[in-house]
């Protein structure tokens, strides 16, 4: 019988045959939280694709992966559970059989960020031409809007041939749930839009679209924000915290980005900032529990998620994410996002402010538009929908509510028009409360509220998927 040389049997040592070693479940929350092993992960989903009819168990398994890739950055054989949920997702979709609810509000959100309330793109004033174009993303919009407006004015200051703006969503969130030809659509649409600006090297301050855009869009050149800071210089104002000691949390998405690592490194080194790294960084970092939008699918194992990541040490943090920060935040944890340090301000207040919440994240991306194209460009934007003029009053403990079920402000704002607009509304003569509901979209909302002289008073809603029609007999 033959044997195996000494080589070969180190080869077939190395091999993970059973798929139970357990490296990538003991630093993934969400490998563990099933409490199971890779192996027989792969064989439940693969038996959840082949039903034909009946119950599907592993559905919410398989849109509950952040996709950030740590099981394979730790796996001795590149196991790699991202693509195996990724493609699952896809074939999901394409047989029609994903759940609307697991990504419905992250699409929505989406859909905002390329809609015409935040969408743009514009070559510098009084150029018509651009050899670059700086796309902040969505997230950092929303979170931080007067360091999407700061960080450009230093760009027109620093760089020469022209500086263009363009303002939108990169298409993560429909690439992040399996919807191929919706995320397609969402780029080609800003592949169509950087050509018609020349095509422009891309100025990029957020690490999921890096990733999109390097996959995507391979035409275009790329270059972070934070590699032009540290080629072009620092503002004369960046300034370390007191102390100057911070944890630095590196974006899941930035895994195999050593050069944007290292920029944001050697950036707060040059700030005076002493940096500890948190014992899963760099290649083995974390995700905060946004990629592949986890939060929306499973908010329990999400919040584990999050609570593992900024418990791993006690210092102050720092990261290079929008999303991350706040979720950090969000949860009590102090964290600045390294604008913060680069154009200086209140870092006490900066590390302690709060996540803006869904809604202020559309308002901040509305308002951030329409301040540019009037102080920039000098243009204003077109009137305002009629339900943007409705004014509420929402107690903080609503306004949590809201957020904890996924209702933005303007959802409530267009039931309470609707509703006032065609008088279908119920009224409870005990409260004098009215009661309405409104489906713009997919989504039904109902809304409990007093009409006040100045406003409505907000003191409940909720929503669901329902649909529920006309009675004919049948």
């Amino acid at each position: 019988m033959a044997s195996y040389t000494r080589d070969e049997a180190v080869r077939e040592a190395q091999r993970c045959l059973s798929c139970e070693c357990m490296e990538c479940v003991k630093v993934c929350e969400y490998l563990a939280h099933y409490r199971s092993y890779p192996k027989r992960y792969v064989r439940e989903i693969y038996n959840n694709l082949s039903i034909v009819a009946g119950q599907r168990h592993s559905n919410q398994f398989i849109n509950s992966c952040s996709l950030c890739g740590l099981c394979a950055a730790v796996c001795p054989t590149d196991l790699n559970m991202a693509t195996i949920c990724r493609q699952a997702r896809q074939t999901m979709v394409e047989q029609g059989r994903m759940p609307p609810s697991a990504h419905d509000f992250a699409l929505r959100d989406m859909a905002f960020s390329t809609g015409e309330k935040f969408a743009l793109v514009r070559h510098e004033p009084g150029t018509t031409g651009s050899e670059y174009l700086f796309f902040p993303g969505c997230q950092l919009a929303g979170s931080a809007p007067e360091q999407v407006e700061a960080v450009y004015g230093y760009l027109r200051d620093r760089l020469s041939g022209g500086v263009g703006l363009a303002l939108g969503c990169c298409g993560a969130p429909s690439d992040w749930a399996g919807r191929e030809a919706l995320c397609r659509e969402v780029i080609d649409d800003l592949s169509a839009r950087f050509q018609e600006m020349g095509s422009p090297r891309l100025i990029l301050a957020c690490s999921s679209c890096y990733q999109v855009f390097k996959a995507h869009l391979p035409q275009f050149k790329l270059v972070t924000l934070w590699e032009l800071f540290a080629s072009l210089g620092l503002p004369d104002k960046a300034v370390a915290p007191a102390g100057g000691r911070l944890a630095l949390h590196d974006p899941c998405t930035t895994r195999d980005e050593q050069a944007m690592q290292d920029s944001v490194r050697h950036l707060l080194a040059q700030m005076g900032c002493e940096v500890e790294e948190l014992p899963l960084s760099r290649e083995r970092t974390e995700c905060c529990s946004y990629g592949g939008l986890m939060w929306f699918a499973n908010r329990e194992l999400a919040q584990q998620v999050v609570e593992r990541r900024i418990t791993a040490s006690p210092a102050d943090y720092v990261t290079y994410c929008a999303t991350c920060r706040d979720f950090f935040a969000a949860r009590g944890k102090r964290t600045l996002h390294l604008l913060d340090l680069i154009l200086a301000g209140d870092l006490d207040e900066r590390a302690t402010r709060p996540d803006p919440g869904y809604s202020w994240r559309h308002e901040n991306r509305a308002r951030l538009k329409r301040k540019l194209l009037k102080d920039v460009w000098g243009e204003e934007m077109p009137e305002q929908a009629a339900y943007e003029a409705v004014r509420l009053q929402i107690s903080d403990e609503v306004q949590a509510r809201l957020e904890e079920r996924l209702i933005l402000v303007e959802d409530v704002q267009q039931v309470i028009e609707f509703a006032e607009r065609t008088g279908a509304r119920f009224l409870d003569p005990d409260t004098g409360r009215y009661l309405a509901s409104h489906r713009p979209a997919s989504v039904t909302y109902w809304v409990e509220y007093s009409p006040r002289d100045d406003g409505f008073v907000i003191h409940n809603a909720y929503s669901h998927r329902m649909q529920v029609g006309k009675g004919n007999g049948q």
